[in-house]
């Protein structure tokens, strides 16, 4: 049991041999439908697993009782298209009796000290707009809002195709016309994984992960839905939650939309209900797609620099990494 801090009466210590069920007690209902969706899981350390170098944190009181956890994850990413590495703080949790005590606090500080410890030069995370004491938290803190997000869990049968498109799936990485593109694209972005043609341009073989891209084209227009799905990996049984992410969408020509419409017609007829998608909100789609949303989630994507590091550049968008 390594212990990082002990603060205020706190132990700070790493949640590796921690009760599994303790844990899950701290996320609350669990419902197999709508924005819950985002963060429905069976498995705490799941998350944790995604990432290759990851720790699940606990604060513990005198006696052993567990009152808050997070996940705090190493990444090396592009920032302006240099390497770096981030770190991604997510799954803050605190039993609702002890909060606004100063646990979240000590629990950021402690997982703020193990990031700068590795070398980081960024921490980020994603903190729900509506969630007011959180980013005040973290604004005591020295993070900043850095880019908005829409999180829209979009309702497949919402979607009647206006023109007949043909549509088929496409893995990127046997395109070698396709998969450098799209680096590069996501590359000129901020906090993108270096490792991302190895790991979200590689079809998985354990029914995880990115499952390919489905292209519709038609007579004015192309469309691109990369799939991202986890839902093995986050323990969730397949017919009890009919749901992927989508990941690099993009539209092309006048019809380009009507070509996504295609596709989420596709995605429906092969037993699917929702349609998971982060968009920006400055994004020309995201007011078109809002329409077709059973409910949606408005996400801050927060951070700071560390270890001296510039504040984090302006301009570019941020990428919205699917493994959160």
């Amino acid at each position: 049991m390594a212990v990082l801090l002990v603060e205020s009466g706190l132990a700070i210590r790493d949640a590796s041999d921690t009760d599994h069920s303790a844990l899950m007690e701290l996320e609350g209902s669990d419902r197999a439908s709508g924005a819950a969706l985002i963060q429905a899981r069976t498995d705490f350390f799941s998350r944790s697993t995604a990432y290759p170098n990851a720790r699940v944190l606990v604060a513990e009181a005198q006696g052993g009782k567990i009152l808050g956890v997070l996940m705090v994850a190493l990444n090396d990413v592009y920032v302006s298209g240099q390497p770096s590495q981030s770190g991604y703080i997510c799954n803050v949790r605190v039993q609702p009796d002890v909060q606004r005590r100063g646990i979240g606090p000590i629990l950021m500080r402690s997982a703020t000290q193990w990031l700068e410890d590795a070398g980081a030069r960024y921490v980020t995370g994603l903190i729900k707009t509506s969630n007011t004491p959180s980013l005040t938290m973290v604004e005591r803190l020295g993070w900043e809002r850095i880019a908005r997000f829409d999180y829209l869990v979009l309702e497949l049968a919402r979607f009647k195709p206006a023109y007949q498109a043909r549509v088929g799936r496409l893995v990127l990485r046997e395109h070698a016309t396709e998969a450098p593109q799209g680096l590069f694209s996501s590359v000129l972005q901020h906090f993108v994984p270096r490792n991302l043609s190895d790991e979200l341009f590689a079809a998985s073989a354990t029914g995880g992960g990115y499952s390919g891209t489905l292209e519709a084209i038609c007579a004015n227009g192309w469309a691109r839905v990369s799939i991202w799905d986890d839902r093995i990996r986050r323990g969730l049984d397949r017919r009890r939650y009919p749901f992927v992410k989508a990941y690099e969408v993009s539209f092309g020509g006048e019809g380009g939309f009507d070509g996504f419409l295609a596709i989420a017609e596709r995605l429906h007829r092969y037993g699917l209900t929702y349609l998971m998608l982060p968009v920006p909100v400055e994004s020309p789609a995201a007011e078109e797609l809002h329409r077709y949303a059973e409910s949606h989630v408005d996400f801050h994507f927060v951070g700071r620099p560390l270890n001296g590091a510039a504040p984090v550049p302006r301009g570019q968008k941020i990428y919205f990494d699917v493994r959160h």
